[in-house]
């Protein structure tokens, strides 16, 4: 992921006047409510299924989106001002939820990057 799309991470130090977006589950984004939407990629029920069948990961992830997609789709295009900001997706280490959206977000022409290391690596500073 890290050598694929280095031009598309950033780092939560250097995030200016984009718009983020946390894809965690409401329950993880209530926890921990670092960036400024909550566009939840899976239930927790699906990221409870998702921890025991790792082998499913991605699988389970696109599906988490794709039974969403309508309400995912309009909810990007709302936050990113109608396609013309940029937006920083997280989610919890920057590895499976965040490059998935990040993808569909470049696939529907919203410009966006991924938080590098995830939401759980932000240092306070």
């Amino acid at each position: 992921m890290k050598l694929l799309l280095k031009k598309y991470l950033i780092k939560y130090e250097d995030i200016k006047d984009e718009i983020t977006v946390d894809v965690r589950t409401k329950e993880q984004y209530l926890e921990n409510n670092v960036f400024k939407y909550n566009i939840p990629i899976m239930t927790k029920e699906e990221h409870d299924f998702l921890h025991r069948h790792l082998f499913w990961a991605e699988v389970i992830v696109i599906y988490g989106m794709i039974k969403n997609i309508k309400e995912t789709t309009k909810d990007l295009i709302r936050v990113s001002h109608n396609k013309t900001k940029t937006l920083i997706i997280g989610c919890s280490k920057g590895r499976l939820r965040s490059p998935t959206m990040w993808a569909y977000a470049k696939l529907i022409g919203i410009n966006a990057k991924v938080l590098e290391n995830g939401i759980l690596g932000i240092k306070k500073y």
